[in-house]
C-alpha cells in the first residue's frame, strides 16, 4: 500500500525528485526487509501524526513535515512534504485520495505493530 501511495504521488507530481527517490528506496527496502518499510512509516508518520491524520489536520502535518525534514530526513517525508508544497493547488478529489491513503496506512501500521508484540 505504501508503494502504491508513492507511485500515485510520483505520477501526480513527476517533477518531485524526492518522491521518485523515496519510491525507489522503499521498493528496494521492501525486497530486502518488508517489515522495515512498515516500521519506518509507523515511526515517522503513524506515531506522531495518528490524530492529525484522523482529523485531516493539514496544517499540523505541514508543520511536522517542515520540522522533520530539517532535523532528520528519511524516505517517507517527501510524501508529507506535498502538504507544504502542493496542498493549496490540489483538487478536493486528490486531497481526499491522499487522506484515504494515509488513514489506511495508519491502520496497517498499527496492525503490524500489534502483531509484533
Amino acid at each position: 500500500m505504501l508503494v502504491r501511495f508513492f507511485e500515485d504521488l510520483k505520477d501526480t507530481f513527476p517533477e518531485e525528485r524526492d518522491i521518485k527517490l523515496g519510491l525507489d528506496t522503499i521498493q528496494n527496502a521492501r525486497k530486502i526487509n518488508p517489515r522495515l518499510v512498515l516500521d519506518m512509516f509507523y515511526e515517522h508518520v503513524t506515531k506522531p501524526l495518528r490524530e492529525q491524520i484522523a482529523k485531516e489536520d493539514e496544517q499540523a502535518i505541514i508543520e511536522y513535515a517542515r520540522g522533520k525534514i530539517h532535523q532528520q530526513y528519511n524516505e517517507i517525508l517527501p510524501a508529507l512534504a506535498i502538504f507544504d508544497k502542493h496542498w493549496s493547488t490540489l483538487s478536493e478529489v486528490n486531497r481526499q485520495s491522499i487522506w484515504k491513503y494515509l488513514k489506511v496506512l495508519v491502520v496497517l501500521g498499527d496492525k503490524a505493530q500489534a502483531n509484533r508484540v
